[in-house]
């Protein structure tokens, strides 16, 4: 990664209260190279292929602080890995039930948590939705 990219990516933790460790900035840098949804593992692939070899534990833990920084976002596609992104604004998912694409779906309301719990549970601040279906592209072939 080149120093300028480096110091953009340190920038961005420091604003959000992180201090800019190395495993931060490698972590999130390589998040957003590899774009999409992406599990911890790839990330880790990412990285090392890279010539960075960080544990596992400490790929979560990053990504856990970026999570609650607000850095990057959890993408709820169902059971399995958990998936991130990099970015900022929340959204809800479409899981292809063909190719188990996992693709961005923008909130009509544009905040969290966008849906009220039909039942009095408390305070609600997030709610995740997943659409399921058959993606446009498979739909096509």
């Amino acid at each position: 990664m080149d120093v300028q990219r480096a110091a953009e990516l340190s920038g961005r933790l420091r604003e959000r209260g992180l201090r800019a460790t190395g495993p931060r900035v490698e972590v999130l840098g390589a998040l957003e190279d590899l774009g999409d949804h992406r599990s911890a593992d790839e990330v880790r692939d990412r990285l090392a292929a890279d010539g960075r070899r960080l544990p596992r534990s400490s790929i979560y833990n990053v990504l856990n602080s970026l999570v609650g920084a607000g850095l990057v976002l959890t993408a709820d596609a169902g059971p399995g890995a958990v998936l991130y992104e990099a970015g900022r604004e929340w959204h809800h998912h479409f899981v292809c039930r063909s190719c188990q694409g996992v693709f961005d779906v923008e909130c009509v309301v544009g905040a969290r948590p966008c849906l009220a719990a039909g039942t009095a549970v408390g305070t609600v601040d997030e709610a995740q939705v997943i659409f399921r279906g058959t993606c446009a592209a498979c739909m096509t072939t």
